[in-house]
């Protein structure tokens, strides 16, 4: 008998993730993927908050909108829900408004084209965005996989980005199961504790 483990990358940052939101809150998700953690975050913010979903790949924003009306969020769709075929390094052309909350999946699409990926340039492009846009006390959730072709160099230049942020203003987390795989996913968790003081401000995060 087998059974669905609780110890798990997605259920660990779930767990967390559902402290820090609930409804009203406005969410994204970088990588819509099959629309898992789109719906995790419409379960989680609805009717009152905004979720904003991105992925380059038509078969992602059909399989998330599929997935989104199986589970009667149809009516959302457009109005508190938006579901957007555009790079997460576009955040600024579609989000004008405070994040609480961004949910990122590096790596590839399951189930589809592996040579599509996730890359260093646009990831560590959309991470500045993105903390532009959080407010403070929110969260940016990342889980990368890497052990496909090109994963290592995203997952070295995202190391170094978290690296060099400011200590004072987040607070970085950084988890894996080492002893249940051989090339582990990594989860990292960034939260934000304070806004830059512009006065003192000389570049960076």
């Amino acid at each position: 008998m087998s059974i669905n483990p609780l110890i798990h990358n997605t259920n660990i940052t779930k767990a967390l993730l559902e402290q820090k939101i609930k409804n009203g809150s406005v969410v994204v998700d970088a990588t819509m993927g099959n629309g898992n953690d789109t719906l995790f975050l419409c379960q989680q913010v609805l009717p009152k908050g905004k979720v904003y979903a991105f992925d380059v790949q038509e078969v992602a924003v059909k399989n998330t909108l599929k997935l989104l009306k199986e589970h009667q969020f149809d009516s959302d769709l457009g109005s508190n829900i938006h579901c957007i075929k555009d790079s997460h390094e576009n955040f600024d052309q579609y989000i004008f408004q405070p994040v609480d909350l961004f949910m990122y999946n590096l790596g590839y699409l399951p189930g589809s084209d592996q040579s599509i990926i996730t890359s260093p340039e646009s990831t560590i492009k959309s991470l500045e965005m993105a903390l532009s846009l959080l407010k403070v006390g929110g969260m940016i959730s990342i889980i990368i996989y890497y052990a496909h072709p090109g994963g290592n160099l995203e997952k070295q230049a995202l190391e170094y980005f978290l690296e060099v942020l400011s200590k004072k203003r987040f607070k970085i987390f950084k988890g894996s199961m080492p002893y249940n795989d051989h090339c582990p996913p990594i989860i990292y968790m960034i939260e934000k504790l304070r806004q830059k003081n512009t006065k003192q401000y000389k570049g960076g995060f």
